[in-house]
């Protein structure tokens, strides 16, 4: 009893010693997997504290900051908008000097007005005077003014455009770059003395089809009024220390942003985050499962009294360690972390008043191993920790962007030990296998993250090593294929030619071989099969039961590159699916044939379709069969040799409605399309009547409970 009440003891101490690590975190951390569904993660970053005017010992509190930046010595600068100042405060959160009013050029007084973006290098501070419509340049040792970038005298400018920086970046090279709210020509790209340069990256407009046939009955002064037409404007930037410069934007139609992130388009057209060159083009990798836009499911949620819809309001970029990149969602107040090719790390963050949540995220910054973030409404900073989950993904990518790939797979172990369902982790030690050579190893990763493109990118070397160990075996192969096949029609064609003569019966093998013969002479075929009697019901069952059987190997037999969400085979759901739209089809057609004079009986319908039906197993077979050596990019072999087999049989089963009815064309196509939609009838009676069936039996049921209750 003795020892258990010393050991109760130093757990009670552990825990007073070490509160921060039995604090719970006031949010989830998570990813999205390539469905679309959330999978929780552990903690990348913790919060760790909250700083206030008082902590950074200001007479005159932050008002409104919109703006914060941490330079390489981890000094941050705090562009207090309404106070109409910038605030320098050092590494320990010591406030060391205030930027609001200086002596100008001309020597004459001036100062700030309305700051609301703040840059610095290693010799000076990039301020953008936003009231003022100007850049201010002064010293980053002491905040001295140095000079005043006026704005950029260009005829491309519209009249009456009023210039209002809000953000500014500045490369190696001295060139500045601007984001001004009230401009939406895209980046403002000048020389380091203000000589303007160009624009970068404008962004694509996004008009409905009404407001485009609107725009034609419109007065040309109507048009250049409007600013619906016009490409939308940034919101903020940052740059990297190779030059190539993130930009965000806002006001992306959110129709438009939310079904590019459905349908994982990996274009920039409606990305609200961009990665641009010096050249103005986006070069940012979309690699990752959905493309790198913020939230990804975007239902409506109602938490704490407030309501949150539609896509991911990005204001803000920051760039971390290991090519490591985050954006926060105004909307949610969530930071979204990818990697260098656009895979998704982790989610954290959210709405509220707990430390670590935020109530109106403003914008980001790395400080060295920390996450500092700005809430303009409560004036406040919070940073975050990162945790050891976070120090792993940081080692695993840097060692990756090191060539490191041993080390690298390591890390990749450690993470999934940690977090299993982290499809990154897998795809990180597959790029790390495949790096060194050992593919089928790293397929096996690919495969369980659902990373096609580089599961068939590993196969594409197997297959390269296979086909050079027989290289003569291969075209030998492909040759005898052929040949049988060649052979094989030639015998066929001798059979039919054969059975042109009258016989009294004919046999099985006559008349299934005669269904080679009609795929090729439809006319002729389905007149001799039905007036001459060369084929059979037997025969046309067997092709049908062929391309039941196509169906069923197709489902169970094609490659994992050509099917990656296969969840095993339904037999008897393939069987129903060839049966039921052969049957309906059948009825169908011999129900409006009946009425509209067609010379076909329902053997002849069933039969004549089943013949057509052939070409669909003729090429869906061997086409399944290919997709065990194919690759990804060679997908379009598959689906041209489907598409045939399925348009070889729809064109013969016009055909073969044509002539054992016989119709002309015009009334056949028009029969045709009824029949189709006789089939939609008939399954809708059949629905209507097995409901009803339902309920009388749930009647009856019910009464025979009653009366054995009361019996």
């Amino acid at each position: 009893m003795k020892k258990l009440k010393l050991v109760l003891l130093a757990l009670l101490i552990a825990v007073m010693l070490a509160p921060s690590v039995f604090a719970a975190v006031p949010y989830a951390t998570y990813t999205y997997d390539i469905d679309g569904f959330m999978a929780l993660s552990p903690d990348a970053y913790v919060p760790d504290k909250l700083i206030d005017s008082t902590d950074l010992t200001l007479a005159t509190a932050l008002d409104s900051p919109k703006d914060i930046f941490v330079d390489a010595h981890e000094m941050v600068y705090i562009a207090d908008t309404k106070n109409n100042r910038i605030v320098v405060v050092n590494e320990d959160w010591e406030t060391q000097f205030g930027i609001s009013d200086f002596y100008n050029d001309n020597g004459i007084y001036d100062s700030l007005s309305a700051p609301e973006g703040v840059f610095v290098n290693e010799i000076e501070i990039y301020v953008a005077d936003s009231q003022n419509h100007r850049i201010v340049v002064f010293n980053r040792e002491d905040g001295s003014f140095k000079r005043i970038i006026p704005e950029p005298e260009s005829d491309v400018f519209p009249e009456g455009h009023i210039y209002t920086p809000v953000a500014v970046a500045v490369d190696t090279a001295g060139r500045i770059y601007v984001v001004s709210s009230t401009t939406t020509y895209g980046v403002i790209s000048m020389n380091s003395d203000g000589t303007f340069l160009g624009f970068l990256g404008a962004q694509k407009t996004t008009p409905s089809a009404f407001d485009i046939f609107w725009r034609r009955f419109q007065t040309k002064a109507q048009r250049a009024q409007s600013t619906q037409y016009v490409p939308t404007e940034y919101n903020n930037l940052t740059i990297d220390e190779t030059g190539f410069i993130y930009v965000t934007t806002s006001t992306i139609d959110a129709t438009s942003q939310q079904n590019a992130i459905e349908n994982q388009d990996k274009s920039a057209d409606y990305a609200p985050v961009k990665k641009l060159n010096p050249s103005g083009q986006d070069i940012m990798n979309r690699n990752g499962f959905y493309p790198p836009s913020g939230e990804v499911k975007v239902e409506m949620n109602e938490m704490e009294g407030y309501t949150i819809t539609g896509p991911s309001k990005v204001i803000d970029v920051a760039l971390g360690p290991a090519g490591m990149w985050s954006i926060i969602d105004e909307k949610r107040s969530k930071v979204y972390t990818y990697d260098q090719d656009g895979n998704l790390l982790y989610i954290f963050g959210d709405k509220g008043s707990q430390l670590g949540n935020i109530a109106n995220i403003q914008c980001i910054a790395y400080k060295g191993d920390d996450l500092v973030i700005l809430d303009k409404s409560n004036d406040t900073i919070t940073t975050y920790k990162r945790t050891e989950y976070g120090d792993l993904l940081v080692a695993a990518l840097q060692n990756t962007e090191e060539r490191k790939y041993d080390q690298a797979v390591v890390y990749w172990r450690d993470i999934l030990q940690r977090n299993s369902n982290f499809d990154m982790a897998y795809i990180g030690i597959g790029d790390s296998l495949y790096r060194q050579g050992n593919y089928e190893e790293a397929m096996s990763y690919y495969k369980s993250a659902h990373a096609v493109e580089k599961y068939s990118n590993a196969f594409k070397q197997i297959r390269k090593a296979w086909m050079s160990d027989w290289i003569l075996v291969v075209p030998l192969v492909i040759i005898i294929f052929f040949v049988i096949v060649a052979k094989f029609f030639k015998y066929a064609n001798k059979v039919n030619v054969a059975g042109q003569k009258m016989k009294a019966k004919r046999s099985l093998k006559e008349t299934f071989l005669y269904a080679f013969h009609i795929i090729f002479h439809p006319f002729d075929g389905f007149w001799d099969m039905k007036h001459e009697k060369r084929g059979s019901m037997a025969a046309s069952l067997i092709i049908v039961a062929i391309t039941i059987f196509g169906f069923i190997y197709k489902s169970s037999g094609t490659a994992y590159i050509f099917a990656p969400e296969a969840e095993g085979i339904s037999y008897v759901g393939e069987t129903l699916g060839v049966l039921m739209p052969y049957i309906l089809w059948c009825v169908a057609n011999w129900c409006l044939t009946t009425l509209f004079e067609g010379e076909g009986s329902m053997k002849d319908i069933f039969m004549a379709t089943g013949y057509a039906m052939l070409p669909i197993p003729m090429f869906m077979i061997p086409a399944t069969a290919i997709t065990n050596v194919l690759l990804f990019e060679e997908a379009s072999i598959i689906t041209l040799l489907n598409s045939l087999g399925f348009v070889w049989a729809g064109f013969l089963i016009f055909f073969a409605m044509s002539v054992i009815h016989d119709y002309a064309l015009g009334k056949n196509v028009i029969i045709c399309i009824a029949t189709i939609v006789g089939m939609a009838i008939i399954i809708f009676l059949g629905v209507l009547f097995s409901g009803l069936v339902t309920k009388i039996v749930s009647f009856v049921y019910n009464i025979y409970v009653e009366l054995s209750y009361r019996l």
